[in-house]
């Protein structure tokens, strides 16, 4: 099923194709709508795979929260397929970052069925921060997300000084206090397991799970102590994901503790009970591949209006999450 997923990705890239490089849009009004797409290696000229563009967002024509939204794409998939969710950040105020990562299908094949369940977070830490911690994915230190991030961060403040990317940055190192790390899918899976080894502003997951199917287990880490508290860590699923069962997802949610019952954001509205843990059981847009799964976050599948344009139970979802 991974296999497939990684197929869909790269059916989908061929299909489609990125709109430029590190240039600014237009704005109306009092302040201005900025996009850049930034090939990785731009930033840091040792990358060269993995190097799908990085989308930026910044909308100084609202009231700059003086945060920063990291969104890390799903497996095979680039930051170019997210870009609903990215101007959603960007029009609560947020810096936007749509991240480029190494993310292909191996951190699934080495730990979903091993008999070492810590091969889940050994894998995510490699993916991480670039250390050697396991076979099972090859990520070094200049291609790892947190480099690719730092080196991000550094190009902007240098090409574009007056937005102030630098208040994200401590010395050489993310500032990540400042951080609402976000992700689908397998990015999902990472922005959780940051918290665990980073203080975040907020964490969340869209359509995530690191499911051990040999052990029928969550994978270790997902229980254990982590440096941001669990009262600022989200997720939002579909209940009818064709890749995570959604008895497994409830598990790893309890697992990890995040405050419940789930709520049905069809039929509730925000703020949702104050629940954690969002669920849909709306059909998707585009209902080839794995639509279920996709439908949380992924522009080609989130339920649309006649217009064309995002249905507002799903808008308002994300402004929740994101913490408008």
């Amino acid at each position: 099923m991974r296999s497939l997923y990684s197929i869909i990705f790269c059916a989908l890239l061929f299909t489609s194709c990125s709109s430029g490089d590190d240039t600014g849009g237009g704005g109306t009004g009092t302040g201005q709508f900025f996009e850049y797409h930034i090939a990785p290696s731009v930033t840091h000229p040792v990358i060269s795979t993995f190097n799908s563009d990085h989308y930026v967002y910044l909308d100084t024509r609202t009231t700059l929260k003086n945060k920063l939204f990291v969104f890390l794409p799903g497996t095979s998939s680039a930051p170019f397929f997210y870009l609903e969710i990215l101007k959603n950040a960007s029009a609560a105020g947020f810096h936007t970052i749509g991240l480029m990562y190494p993310n292909g299908s191996d951190m699934y094949i080495a730990s979903s069925a091993s008999l070492d369940n810590t091969q889940f977070s050994k894998c995510r830490l490699e993916i991480f921060n670039g250390s050697n911690q396991t076979n099972g994915v090859t990520v070094d230190a200049d291609n790892c997300i947190n480099t690719r991030l730092i080196k991000l961060l550094q190009y902007l403040q240098a090409q574009h000084p007056e937005q102030n990317w630098q208040q994200f940055l401590s010395g050489t190192n993310v500032a990540w206090n400042k951080v609402t790390v976000a992700g689908h899918s397998q990015g999902g899976g990472h922005a959780w397991y940051i918290s665990k080894i980073a203080l975040v502003d907020r964490a969340i997951s869209f359509s995530s799970l690191d499911w051990n199917s040999l052990l029928n287990q969550s994978a270790g880490w997902i229980a254990q102590p982590g440096t941001t508290p669990v009262s600022k860590v989200y997720s939002f699923n579909s209940t009818k994901d064709q890749l995570f069962t959604y008895n497994n997802v409830q598990t790893q949610w309890a697992d990890f503790g995040l405050a419940g019952p789930a709520v049905n954001i069809d039929s509730v509205a925000a703020p949702y009970n104050n629940s954690h843990t969002l669920v849909t059981r709306a059909d998707a847009a585009l209902t080839v591949f794995v639509p279920d799964h996709n439908i949380t976050c992924l522009d080609a599948y989130v339920p649309r209006n006649t217009s064309g344009t995002v249905k507002t139970e799903f808008i308002r979802a994300w402004e929740y999450l994101i913490g408008k």
